[in-house]
């Protein structure tokens, strides 16, 4: 055979090798889980068993540092103009200024 056909055979068996994967893997996740579990229903296995109370109670009241949100965003108004304005800054008084220095006039010599 010539290296072209061994090629083109090569790949036609790494195809069909991944479709049989493939299909098993869809045949697996299709036929689900329930016959394990069908298994160990009879008795000394505890099959009959009702289920577990939760763990906590359902429906428990909020807890005391939960506040409600400050906007609700399900409203058909913008969400800048549903928050409050931020508070201004005070305007900064101006930097005094330096005095000038005072100098003493000079009398020209004659």
């Amino acid at each position: 055979m010539s290296t072209d056909t061994e090629l083109v055979v090569l790949f036609a068996m790494l195809h069909l090798v991944a479709l049989a994967a493939g299909g098993g893997l869809l045949l697996l996740a299709l036929h689900g889980g329930d016959r394990h579990d069908d298994r160990h229903n009879g008795p000394g296995w505890g099959g009959n068993r009702p289920p577990a109370p939760p763990r906590r109670p359902i429906g428990d009241p909020p807890l005391p540092v939960a506040t409600p949100a400050r906007v609700r965003l399900r409203e058909p108004a913008r969400l800048a103009d549903l928050l409050p304005p931020l508070p201004r800054r005070a305007a900064r008084e101006p930097k005094p200024t330096a005095p000038t220095p005072l100098t003493t006039p000079t009398i020209p010599q004659p």
